[in-house]
C-alpha cells in the first residue's frame, strides 16, 4: 500500500495547482502571493514543523466505512452540490420498486420512500446498514456487493447509486449488474465524484472515532469509461450534469493552512458527475 503523504506535501501540491490555474490569467498579484506562500511553506518544512505529519491514516473500504459510519450523516462536502440534481432526477421517476445501490446510511433510501417507492437498499458495510435500518424500518436492506447484486434479473423499476462507484476498480461490472436487475425502459440515476477531482488528489476524507483523520483512496473513472460501459450494458444516456465545486465545499486539509490558495486551486472545478440512464426496451 502506498505511504500516506505528509501534510506539507499535500499543501505544496495544492499551492502548485492554484498557481497553475492562475498561470495564464491577468492576476499577477495572485501569482506572486502563491509563490510567496510556497516559499514560506518550504521554510516551514525545513524547520521540521507539523507539516511533516501524515495527512491521515489510510483505510480500506470496509474498515474506513466502519470508522466513518457514525458521522456519515453529517453534511459532507459534496452533498450540497450533488443532492439538488439527484433529487430532481429521482423526483421525475414514477413510484415503483427502487434499488438504492451502495445505500450507506440510507440518504437516498429515505428520499425514495418519501416519493412512494418500495425501497431495497444494498451496501457492503453492515455498520452503515444498521443506521439505515433504524431510519427506514420498512425498507429491505441487504448486505451485498455491487459486482454481484443479490437480486433477480429484471426485478426493479429504478436504480440509484450515489457517490459510490469511485470505490470500485471497474465501473463496467457494476453497470452490467445495474442493467441486469433493471426492467427494460426503466431508469438508472448515478452520482459520482468527478474524475478531475480524483486526478488532483481528492479522496474520501473523514474524522475517525479517536478524533484523528482518515481517508479512503478513490478510483479515477473517466467519463468515457462510463459511456462505454453503459453502452455495452444496453443503457442509453439521457443526460449528464457536471456541477462545479463551490468555495464552501472546497474543504481539504490545506484549507485551514492557506485558505486563499485552497480556494483558487479547487473552487470551480467539476465536482461530481450526475448520470441519467435508461435501459433499452
Amino acid at each position: 500500500m502506498p505511504s500516506e503523504p505528509t501534510l506539507g506535501e499535500y499543501v505544496l501540491g495544492v499551492e502548485g495547482l492554484a498557481l497553475l490555474r492562475l498561470a495564464f490569467g491577468a492576476d499577477v498579484q495572485g501569482r506572486a502571493a502563491r509563490i510567496a506562500e510556497i516559499r514560506g511553506l518550504l521554510g516551514h518544512l525545513d524547520q521540521g514543523t507539523g507539516l511533516h505529519a501524515s495527512i491521515g491514516t489510510e483505510y480500506d473500504l470496509h474498515s474506513g466505512y466502519q470508522q466513518w459510519s457514525a458521522a456519515y450523516d453529517q453534511p459532507l462536502r459534496l452533498f450540497s452540490i450533488e443532492e439538488p440534481p439527484m433529487r430532481a432526477l429521482i423526483g421525475s421517476i414514477s413510484p415503483g420498486v427502487a434499488l438504492d445501490a451502495a445505500c450507506g446510511t440510507g440518504r437516498y433510501s429515505t428520499y425514495l420512500a418519501e416519493r412512494g417507492h418500495q425501497v431495497i437498499g444494498i451496501d457492503e458495510s453492515e455498520a452503515m446498514l444498521d443506521i439505515a435500518r433504524q431510519k427506514l424500518p420498512t425498507a429491505d436492506f441487504r448486505c451485498g456487493d455491487l459486482a454481484a447484486l443479490p437480486l433477480p434479473d429484471n426485478s426493479v423499476d429504478a436504480v440509484v447509486c450515489a457517490l459510490a462507484l469511485v470505490h470500485v476498480p471497474d465501473v463496467s461490472t457494476a453497470l452490467r449488474e445495474f442493467a441486469r436487475v433493471l426492467r427494460p425502459g426503466r431508469r438508472l440515476i448515478i452520482s459520482d465524484v468527478h474524475p478531475f477531482l480524483v486526478s488532483v488528489g481528492w479522496h474520501a476524507q473523514f474524522a475517525t472515532e479517536d478524533e484523528g483523520n482518515g481517508f479512503i483512496r478513490l478510483h479515477c473513472h473517466l467519463l468515457s469509461e462510463y459511456i462505454n460501459a453503459a453502452s455495452a450494458a444496453g443503457l442509453h444516456l439521457r443526460a449528464l450534469q457536471e456541477p462545479p465545486l463551490t468555495e464552501a465545499a472546497a474543504l481539504t486539509p490545506a484549507a485551514d493552512i492557506m485558505p486563499e490558495g485552497n480556494r483558487i486551486a479547487f473552487a470551480g472545478l467539476p465536482a461530481v458527475s450526475i448520470w441519467d440512464f435508461e435501459l433499452a426496451g
